[in-house]
């Protein structure tokens, strides 16, 4: 992600971007690049960082082809 748009952006129109980059990936069927990009944008900044065991969930979610729970995962995360 462009480097300007993780420093100016408010915390929370950040968090959506990633969010809804994430879901891009989902909706094309591209498990792999949703769980990799959205952790990669969320922890390049520390007031977004995801806790170790969400990032985990992710991967595992990922593992197991459920796109739908990807999908409740990006979801619930503010």
């Amino acid at each position: 992600m462009e480097r300007s748009l993780i420093t100016d952006m408010p915390r929370d129109k950040y968090v959506e971007r990633c969010k809804q980059r994430a879901f891009d990936y989902l909706d094309r069927g591209d498990l792999k690049n949703a769980v990799a990009l959205f952790v990669r944008d969320m922890n390049a900044r520390t007031d977004c960082e995801l806790p170790h065991h969400l990032a985990e969930l992710g991967v595992s979610l990922l593992i197991g082809g459920d796109a739908p729970g990807l999908k409740v995962l990006i979801e619930g995360l503010r």
